[in-house]
């Protein structure tokens, strides 16, 4: 191969590139399995990316929850995790093909090749090998993206896709850096060198078994081992984990979380109907007496239950920080649920004089605790209230604490109190509860009510049901698919390994059967060896796996916005795992004993490394 393309020259890097296009052209099979964990990575970590910036912006401006941060730690965990397993699992392979292709660099070390340029050769093969899978697997994850029912902002899906790509580039570079100072560090004379020797020893044992030559064997070259089962773990937790958030999610309390009061539609004022958007849609409310009294009169329809909002400045008195804080006064919706929030003081009763407005906080909104304000019951606000038509000052006095992490709006109070301050209609929400036996027939009706009125969109809990579980089944096939591209990297470095132990070790195994063990020994020996790597491979990734898929949920559940997350034990995954790592222990141990009698002893000792 290197012949015709050498002696080296003064400026070698056109050779270089030369000699790494011949060797991966003579490396398909390597390649091709090294390629596809670039491929998977690069795939999942561009798709994981892409989904949470989108799911965290169209959060904030629906539910004005920031999840920034948290979306920002669990890209970051998601990088970490594909960083050893990817990483580890390219590693070795390439680490294994080093040890394969030893009288390669050492014919390029005698003819003249240097340290540095043995080094220059296989980090070209990382660029020509890598290029392309890194690009596809970026492409298909934001095809993937494009594909599903979420709105798709191009440009921070853009920044998400180069970030992907970059890191995954990183894990291709640090992955190829180790085998490639291993490849340069070959000594012309050291690597020409073809040594024949049995990982036994030469010391002879009475008690020499399958299982005791297949330890040996493990422990011969303890960083290809290390390496393999730290492959195989870290999928398996990455698997454990992921497996355990997606079945922990509550589907139907996700929904809920928009459907107030236990109710089956919601109408709300359409932003989108007016460039003013809301505001100018209050002061020509579709919200009307006519409206409601038409509502009312549908069968099956149980209650309405209004939303409304206004604007507002508050300043706090006596604080050593900026005390003046733009936030939205939100009337309660269900005196009765709303009450089961209290945490800390009473409801804001409608007092007989106007004087002080009542109001409850939320202390666990991301927007109170960026005020830095520290509130006790009796404290009083001054607020410059948006009535719709002036500005009007009132006193606000703290009644009650709530503490919701779902909701991003600070400030709640009675309705009475808005309509008393407001100058037009501030209804925003209408939510409606319906009897369950009658429940669709009213949803269709009341839809069909506001259907011409632009100013209105409509929303009914069982169409957003069936929505969110169809979006949520494309989602998990779609991360089930990867994690098994993630396994495959696993299953793949460890197929790889053991192939590679079958075909290294042929003149070792007929030293053996020469001295008498028989093939089904030798098979034992092989089996064991494999029971040690699978074996491990499986406890390591359970005593792991799950706890932390267990930490992770309640951490995840802790989040603003994310309390519908909870765990449940994973075990169909647990099951189904076993049965892959099962099934391909028998794979691999059948191939190695078909390798193995599909040669002759005198054939094996005549093999060469």
């Amino acid at each position: 191969m290197v012949g015709m393309i050498l002696p080296f020259e003064n400026d070698t890097h056109r050779v270089e590139r030369k000699i790494a296009y011949h060797s991966l052209a003579a490396n398909k099979q390597r390649n091709f399995l090294s390629g596809i964990i670039i491929f998977a990575a690069a795939l999942l970590l561009s798709f994981a990316t892409i989904l949470l910036c989108n799911a965290t912006i169209d959060t904030q401006i629906i539910s004005r929850v920031n999840n920034v941060q948290e979306m920002v730690g669990v890209i970051l965990g998601i990088a970490v995790v594909l960083l050893f397993t990817a990483g580890i699992a390219i590693k070795n392979i390439m680490y294994i093909s080093v040890l394969q292709r030893t009288r390669e660099f050492a014919q390029l070390r005698t003819i003249g090749a240097t340290y540095r340029q043995i080094k220059a050769i296989i980090h070209n093969e990382r660029k020509q090998l890598s290029r392309k899978f890194i690009l596809g697997g970026l492409l298909l994850g934001f095809l993937l993206n494009c594909a599903l029912p979420l709105k798709l902002y191009l440009v921070p899906s853009i920044a998400c896709a180069i970030f992907s790509g970059a890191f995954v580039w990183f894990i291709v570079f640090w992955s190829f850096r180790t085998p490639a100072k291993i490849a340069a560090s070959f000594s012309p004379m050291a690597a020409l060198r073809v040594e024949h020797s049995t990982s036994i020893g030469s010391r002879r044992s009475k008690h020499i078994t399958p299982n005791a030559i297949a330890q040996k064997y493990f422990f011969s070259n303890r960083k290809k081992a290390f390496y393999t089962l730290l492959s195989l773990i870290l999928s398996g937790v990455l698997m454990f984990t992921v497996f355990s958030v997606t079945s922990a999610i509550d589907i139907e309390g996700l929904v809920r979380q928009s459907y107030y009061e236990n109710s089956s539609v919601y109408l709300m004022l359409n932003s989108t109907a007016e460039e003013n958007s809301t505001a100018n849609l209050m002061k020509n409310s579709p919200f009307t007496e006519e409206l409601r009294e038409e509502i009312e009169a549908i069968p099956g329809v149980s209650g309405i239950y209004p939303s409304k909002k206004l604007d507002c400045e508050i300043t706090v008195p006596d604080q050593s920080i900026s005390t003046q804080f733009d936030m939205s006064l939100i009337s309660i919706i269900g005196t009765s649920s709303f009450e089961g929030q209290l945490i800390e003081g009473t409801m804001p009763y409608l007092q007989n004089t106007i004087t002080t407005i009542p109001v409850v906080i939320n202390r666990s909104s991301p927007y109170y605790e960026e005020t830095g304000l520290n509130l006790k019951l009796g404290d009083h606000l001054s607020a410059s209230v948006h009535t719709g038509q002036s500005m009007k000052q009132m006193d606000f006095s703290v009644c009650g604490f709530i503490e919701n992490k779902d909701k991003g709006s600070v400030l709640y109070t009675a309705s009475e109190y808005l309509d008393y301050m407001a100058e037009m209609n501030c209804d925003l929400a209408w939510y409606i509860c319906t009897d369950n036996q009658r429940d669709t027939a009213a949803v269709e009706q009341i839809k069909a009510l506001v259907t011409s009125d632009n100013r209105l969109v409509s929303s009914a809990f069982s169409d957003d049901l069936a929505e969110t579980n169809a979006y949520f089944h494309n989602a998990k096939i779609i991360i089930a698919a990867v994690l098994m591209l993630i396994c495959l990297f696993s299953f793949i470095n460890l197929l790889n390994t053991c192939i590679t132990n079958a075909v290294m070790r042929r003149h070792d195994y007929a030293l053996l059967e020469a001295a008498g063990m028989t093939k089904e020994q030798i098979q034992q020996t092989q089996s064991s060896e494999n029971r040690i790597y699978f074996s491990g491979g499986l406890i390591g990734s359970c005593m792991i796996g799950i706890p932390l898929g267990l930490l992770l949920c309640k951490k995840i559940a802790e989040l603003p916005g994310l309390s519908y997350i909870s765990y449940q034990f994973p075990w169909v995954f647990l099951l189904l795992y076993f049965v892959i790592v099962f099934a391909a222990n028998i794979i691999v141990t059948q191939y190695q004993q078909n390798f193995l009698t599909r040669y002759s002893v005198v054939e094996q000792l005549k093999a060469v490394e």
